[in-house]
């Protein structure tokens, strides 16, 4: 029987220890619980701290009736800074009208409420949190819109600067038309034939086809004018009609026995009295024309016009008596 005393005692050890395991798990576990419990009290508390001092400054009535007219008079204000925010966007002007909804919606539930009851004490504190959250957004719009603004005046600069550069583009393209078309006008202008030696001989035609030269308009029979087509690479080689306009003192003209004219640079028709085509290979070549005259010819001065392609390639005069 002394043997078995020692198994008692270590047993009521052990279920006093796992006892004291237990309740000091438990304990443990109420305490965290607790401080979780004490600081959302200590939150609560904060709120409502907040509140009641907010609400025991309009605790008479002529404060609470001073603070519906004042959130009344805000509201008003804050609806016409929005009404004079100018945009032109179009997400922007949406945003802007639907914030305005809400202050109309605003001052219709403001106007309903009756400040001396102390039931819609709180709803005129609510009211004005959220005109303060209205007066916020309203800044954002207004940095937003000033931000846009910035935008278009740095878009329209740099237009304005493209237009400058476009428009410099155009005028050195103009000048380089023009230089261009003045080029071809020279390229044209040296590709046109020229004339030198011009002799001019009135003759007399014989009975048996003799030819003589005379002074005499009274036997003149022929007009023989002989020059040198020059050399000109830059013209393209071939058949070349040359016209020749022979023309009194008064300006009248010698006809053709056909009438023939051609059209000069200015597009003018232009009477000529004879014409022949030779062929020319870029480089100087001799050539006559002659005039039949086919009724008597009056003494006097009488020019002579050489004309190709439209352009007078050269010019003299005679005189007989």
């Amino acid at each position: 029987m002394e043997k078995q005393a020692p198994k008692k005692v270590n047993f009521v050890l052990i279920a006093s220890l796992l006892i004291n395991v237990v309740l000091a798990y438990y304990i443990i576990d109420f305490s965290s619980e607790n401080s979780r419990l004490s600081s959302e009290l200590s939150k609560n508390r904060t709120n409502n701290k907040a509140m009641n001092d907010d609400l025991n400054q309009i605790l008479n009535k002529e404060e609470a009736e001073n603070r519906s007219n004042d959130l009344k008079e805000n509201l008003k204000l804050l609806l016409g800074s929005y009404d004079s925010l100018e945009t032109s966007n179009s997400m922007v002007i949406d945003s802007i009208n639907n914030q305005r909804e809400k202050i109309n919606t605003l001052l219709t539930k403001v106007s309903k409420l009756n400040s001396k009851s102390k039931r819609d004490w709180r709803e005129i504190y609510r009211l004005q949190k959220e005109a303060e959250t209205l007066r916020g957004i309203m800044k954002d719009y207004i940095h937003t819109i000033d931000s846009l603004n910035t935008l278009n005046i740095n878009l329209s600069n740099t237009l304005t600067e493209k237009n400058k550069k476009l428009s410099k583009v155009n005028k050195q393209n103009k000048q380089f038309k023009e230089q261009n078309k003045n080029l071809q006008d020279q390229v044209t202008a040296g590709a046109v034939l020229q004339v030198n030696n011009i002799i001019v001989t009135p003759l007399r035609i014989g009975r048996k086809g003799s030819q003589s030269e005379t002074t005499r308009a009274s036997k003149t029979n022929m007009i023989k004018t002989c020059f040198t087509l020059i050399e000109n690479k830059l013209t393209k080689a071939g058949d070349k009609t040359i016209y020749i306009k022979i023309s009194d003192e008064n300006k009248t003209i010698l006809p053709a026995p056909i009438k023939l004219s051609i059209r000069n640079t200015a597009n003018e028709e232009v009477e000529v009295s004879s014409q022949r085509t030779v062929n020319y290979q870029n480089e100087n070549t001799e050539l006559c024309i002659f005039y039949e005259i086919s009724s008597p010819i009056a003494s006097g001065k009488y020019n002579i016009e050489l004309f190709s392609d439209g352009y007078q390639i050269g010019k003299t005069s005679f005189s007989i008596r």
